[in-house]
């Protein structure tokens, strides 16, 4: 990746420590090397910020769904205002993480949490006096747009410490575990302040985690990357970057099956009269994608980036296809499982990818945009699962998945040249792409 120089941290930071001691990472291995990683200085205290920052992914949209319907009895209305903040987010986000890059996390993200944070106040405000219907996506709507991607955020810190180096891996993998447990976490939380506690309660949560969590981690500046001027792209951004393009689509099939897996099973398990167990089944699912994160962050395997995501992505695509194949409640969660050990290395290498491609100055932008693909994948796979479970049932709607992720897989592969940084259009190396 290139990169830019950096001045000295206020505190000593990996690269310094590190470097030599990556013989004796890749000879210990194991999970050791996730506590090797959390005595880096300042790790604690940036992870820790992050997750809380980050609980609002998991929470914001059952969230606003449970109090929406609660006091308008409409799932119609609640449903589109949080695919509204969804959708917005995807388009905002990379905004808000190119201006990151350009002016630092603590000059950004502050303002912007608090701002989102505010957003949902209002929603909460407005759904509860019983405002016009048009104000709840507004600020639904300003609450996306304005949310920071704390993920991009925390990813750009460890390659900021890490960059070049085998712990790098290891960081993306804890940071993808930290993502599977927010979203095993999340939404049982929400669901418990908005039911038990109150039905503003959820929400409330929402805007309080965002706002505190963003300040704890920007308060941390001794790790944060250094801010990066525009070297000319004239607007264009990380989207200039081949395998930014290239991943973006990637992640659009990647991010259909995600989405259609959560509608799909849990109509099966109405299907097969279960309901309750609907949970069970997608925790399955997350538990499948933790336990590989974690075994795949603590391997380091040498191999090329872009060979190792397109084996990954096969193996993905293989083992969403067993999906349509489960005819009982007690088959599905096995192919789940297998399914779910696949997700947590593709992202992490796809991760990997985008640091080691992607110019410094525009890093956090650039993994922003690859989970902007994850969003719009992720909208995709659940509105026409839905639909596509009223024509031909849960079984076989799980098609849709496996549709999903052999499209991410052929797509890498059509697209290859990118994923080495080479523009596929003009033949040539764009790594550091100037106009």
């Amino acid at each position: 990746m290139t990169t830019e120089p950096i001045e000295p941290a206020e505190e000593p930071t990996g690269p310094t420590e590190e470097k030599p001691d990556e013989s004796v990472q890749r000879a210990h291995g194991g999970l050791g090397s996730y506590l090797r990683l959390l005595r880096t200085p300042g790790a604690k205290g940036f992870s820790g910020a992050a997750f809380v920052a980050r609980m609002p992914l998991s929470m914001i949209g059952i969230g606003s769904v449970l109090l929406i319907e609660r006091e308008t009895g409409s799932y119609a209305i609640a449903g589109t205002v949080s695919a509204t903040a969804a959708f917005v987010q995807s388009f905002g986000s990379p905004i808000t993480s190119r201006l990151i890059d350009r002016h630092g996390q603590d000059k950004v993200a502050i303002p912007a949490a608090a701002a989102s944070a505010a957003s949902l106040v209002g929603l909460i405000l407005a759904v509860r006096f019983h405002a016009p219907s048009w104000t709840f996506y507004l600020f639904a709507a300003l609450a996306g747009a304005l949310m920071p991607a704390i993920g991009s955020m925390v990813r750009a810190r460890w390659a900021r410490i890490y960059a070049g180096t085998a712990t790098l891996h290891t960081a993306y993998a804890f940071e993808s575990v930290v993502d599977e447990v927010v979203f095993l976490i999340g939404p049982v939380l929400v669901t418990f302040l908005t039911t038990s506690v109150a039905p503003s309660s959820g929400l409330s949560a929402v805007a309080a985690f965002l706002a505190l969590g963003t300040l704890a981690l920007c308060l941390q500046r001794g790790t944060q990357p250094d801010p990066a001027p525009d070297r000319g792209r004239q607007g264009f951004g990380a989207i200039a970057v081949p395998v930014v393009r290239v991943l973006l689509l990637v992640f659009i099939g990647t991010g259909t099956l995600f989405g259609s897996v959560e509608v799909i099973t849990v109509a099966f398990a109405q299907e097969h009269g279960h309901e309750s167990s609907a949970g069970l089944l997608l925790a399955v699912y997350a538990l499948g994608s933790m336990i590989a994160g974690i075994g795949f962050g603590a391997i380091h395997v040498p191999m090329p980036l872009p060979r190792k995501l397109l084996i990954l992505l096969s193996t993905m695509a293989v083992t969403a296809a067993l999906l349509p194949l489960a005819d009982t409640l007690w088959l599905l969660p096995v192919f789940l499982l297998l399914a779910g050990f696949t997700i947590a290395p593709t992202l992490i290498t796809a991760f990997a990818l985008l640091e080691d491609l992607v110019p410094a100055e525009l890093l956090t932008e650039g993994l922003t945009v690859g989970t902007t693909g994850l969003a719009l994948g992720v909208t995709l796979g659940s509105s026409v699962g839905g639909p596509l479970i009223d024509d031909v049932g849960a079984q076989h709607a799980y098609l849709l998945s496996t549709g999903g992720a052999v499209a991410a897989f052929v797509l890498a592969v059509l697209l290859r040249r990118g994923l080495r940084g080479v523009d596929v259009d003009r033949g040539v190396d764009c790594r550091n792409p100037v106009s």
